[in-house]
């Protein structure tokens, strides 16, 4: 029933959006993106996930555009994929997008209005290039989400040398509805100083009020030990791409304010076994991370080479702690919990818009005695476009 309604939602919006403006000409689009794997578990530190594999459907995006006039656009985008190993859910799709896209109501800026996508990791995303294999570090660590409900800004200030993009979303992301009185505040800015070279910085900011009467609930990728009283990401991308090959690298941080606590005390209730902590000190929880990439033309027609290398650290002081067991007493925090990631393969091209990926994960962990993980794939990426509709 879910589906049949989204399925009757999405046609009524389409047919409402190729009807807009009848008296006018607009255009519309019909576009597409797909891929799927088999993978297959080489090696995994978790033993019952060794030798698991599949055939999955990692995502699928089906996207209505149309252009109602010179410079207004609307944009619907489902989304769907297989949800995790062992479960027996039906795919169903959700919205991704769903905005209006104003030009030039600002000079050579363009305008959003709804659930649009945010300018944490856009460029660097197009040019790491293989979303189809990975989404880039900020987006795989919950940094922040790919979308967003809001309203957004987007343009040149100087020429084709300089580009900005600001947004104010609930910062929830695309599949949530606001949380809290709050909003978040991102902003990029890049610079393109030559052909296929871009320069940027990132920062956002978000308040939170973890106990108020408004807060409905705390956002999870803000919260450690306790819910964060707010957070902030700052971030630097510099990517070169040319025709035979392509290279990047971006490294961010990221604060969760007063989320993990230090200094900490605790007894021992020998009644009931467990320790409980009587005082401790609020800490900030800082993330980070860096990533660097590439890709390139080899000598065999249609064949290309990619890499990438991944560092995570999910909280970098080591006296900061984010967990505690009551039943021991243990404390746990940044010690010993960082992580890299390393992801490398072939895309061959077999036909336009068809892409055939061998490709191999190797995670690997700081901590002593926890084995790494390797998986092995095949992964298949293709996409469609209906071309250029025209209605009277």
């Amino acid at each position: 029933m879910r589906f049949k309604s989204l399925l009757l939602t999405t046609t009524s919006v389409v047919m409402l959006l190729w009807n807009t403006n009848s008296n006018a000409q607009s255009t519309s689009k019909i576009d597409g993106v797909a891929f799927a794997d088999y993978y297959y578990n080489i090696k995994n530190n978790v033993s019952v996930e060794k030798d698991r594999n599949a055939f999955a459907l990692r995502r699928f995006y089906f996207t209505f555009e149309n252009n109602i006039s010179s410079d207004l656009k609307v944009r619907f985008r489902l989304e769907s994929e297989h949800d995790k190993y062992g479960t027996s859910a039906k795919i169903n799709p959700f919205v991704k997008h769903a905005y209006l896209e104003w030009s030039n109501l600002i000079p050579r800026h363009k305008l959003y209005l709804g659930i649009a996508e945010t300018n944490a990791f856009k460029n660097s995303e197009e040019y790491w290039g293989y979303r189809s294999i990975e989404k880039t570090i900020m987006d795989l660590n919950k940094i922040s989400s790919s979308a967003d409900m809001g309203v957004a800004i987007k343009g040149d200030l100087m020429g084709d040398l300089v580009h900005h993009w600001l947004t104010v979303f609930n910062g929830t992301g695309y599949g949530s509805a606001e949380v809290d009185r709050f909003k978040k505040f991102g902003y990029a800015l890049w610079i393109t100083p030559a052909e296929g070279l871009i320069l940027e910085g990132y920062v956002d900011y978000e308040n939170q009020d973890p106990t108020g009467a408004q807060t409905a609930s705390n956002l999870s990728s803000a919260r450690d030990y306790i819910a964060a009283e707010g957070y902030k990401t700052m971030k630097g991308f510099i990517g070169y791409s040319t025709s035979l090959f392509t290279v990047g690298t971006e490294a961010f941080w990221r604060t969760n304010e007063k989320s993990g606590v230090k200094n900490v005390s605790m007894v021992h209730d020998d009644n009931t076994g467990d320790y409980s902590i009587t005082s401790s000190t609020s800490a900030d929880v800082k993330r980070f991370g860096y990533s660097a990439f590439g890709s390139v033309m080899t000598p065999i027609s249609n064949l290309k080479v990619f890499a990438r290398y991944d560092f995570f650290d999910q909280n970098t002081d080591d006296k900061v702690f984010t967990k505690f067991d009551k039943t021991t007493g243990a404390l746990s925090g940044g010690n010993d919990d960082e992580f890299t990631q390393i992801f490398f393969g072939f895309d061959y091209v077999p036909q336009k818009n068809l892409h055939i990926m061998p490709n191999f994960i190797l995670k690997s962990y700081t901590k002593d005695g926890k084995d790494s993980d390797l998986m092995g794939r095949i992964t298949m990426y293709f996409k469609f476009n209906s071309g250029k509709i025209i209605s009277e």
